[in-house]
């Protein structure tokens, strides 16, 4: 690992743990964001997204496999 690499980072820093001729690093994310608080709007958008995504994946496991259509015609 090159602790050049981290410089800078947005996601955390390195620590330095060993000192010595063989120093050894740890990095340290920084902190996760606050809790998000989504009101009844959301939620309900979400559960709506979810529900029609299922309904498309049901669909999609009915419907014959592409390659195999591809295959009929030759």
């Amino acid at each position: 690992m090159k602790s050049e690499d981290f410089q800078n980072s947005p996601t955390g820093r390195l620590v330095q743990i060993i000192q010595g001729e063989n120093p050894c690093f740890a990095f340290v994310p920084n902190p996760l964001p606050p809790v998000l608080e989504l009101d009844t709007e959301i939620w309900r958008t979400l559960s709506d997204a979810d529900r029609a995504l299922g309904e498309l994946a049901g669909l999609g496991r009915t419907m014959p496999s592409l390659l195999t259509v591809e295959k009929d015609r030759n």
